[in-house]
């Protein structure tokens, strides 16, 4: 018996670490830069990121075609200083159709940060199921939503744009041989006739919510904040 009682406390402990574990791994937030966050010296600032769809998708004779599924990743980076900071946020998974997929996914954030090296960096990820209940995420192209001007009198971004996507990874942003991604045209190949749509918009009805909401943050509306009463739709963030 008092073996039995041992092993089911054993059992518990390590179902309580694989937990811990997973919240760690869920809510880790790299800080930006130490000399960036000194450049940043003027007030937060709410923005709105709204992915809309994915268009002229080229999908392989190796993947499943219509139908199957991608995702959408996004980051926030110093290009300036080659870092990713903050927490890489993930889209629903949505299926593909007619060579498009449809996303409708809105994202909040705020920060000090508004230097025109600060960009955010959006992947398509392919989804298929793996051995078991796993699934392989498989890079499908990315590109760089530029959110900041460097013209001061530019005022804020605002507006509906597309974004063409590359071949290749974000992990290449780190490689010392670019220093100006924003210039990676010369390096990385375009794929032909993707692009994302997409909108970018200051928001100021986040900004009685900043002191619940970490700086560099993404949240989308179905995200549940401490503080925050629970979404009603996927659209827009509830009043706190």
């Amino acid at each position: 018996m008092k073996i039995a009682l041992e092993s089911d406390r054993e059992i518990m402990t390590a179902v309580q670490m694989s937990e811990w574990r997973r919240i760690f791994e869920d809510n880790r937030v790299v800080p930006p830069h130490n000399q960036s966050s000194r450049l940043a010296a003027g007030s937060p600032q709410a923005f709105q990121l709204a992915l809309k769809q994915v268009e002229g998708l080229q999908t392989t004779q190796s993947e499943a075609g219509e139908g199957s599924r991608h995702e959408l990743r996004v980051t926030l980076f110093d290009s300036g200083r080659q870092r990713f900071f903050g927490r890489t946020w993930r889209s629903a998974p949505r299926e593909v159709r007619s060579s498009r997929v449809r996303f409708s996914e809105v994202i909040y954030f705020h920060t000090a940060l508004c230097l025109s090296s600060v960009v955010a960096v959006v992947e398509l990820v392919s989804l298929s199921q793996g051995p078991g209940a796993s699934q392989n995420a498989v890079g499908a192209g990315f590109g760089l939503v530029q959110l900041f001007s460097a013209r001061p009198d530019s005022g804020p971004p605002h507006g509906e744009d597309r974004l063409s996507l590359l071949h290749g990874t974000p992990r290449a942003l780190l490689h010392p041989a670019l220093k100006d991604p924003l210039q990676m045209n010369a390096v990385f190949t375009v794929m032909e006739g993707t692009q994302l749509l997409y909108s970018l918009q200051p928001h100021p009805a986040l900004t009685p919510i900043m002191h619940l909401l970490p700086p560099n943050i993404l949240v989308s509306g179905h995200d549940l904040i401490p503080g925050v009463l629970p979404p009603t739709d996927d659209t827009a963030l509830p009043p706190p």
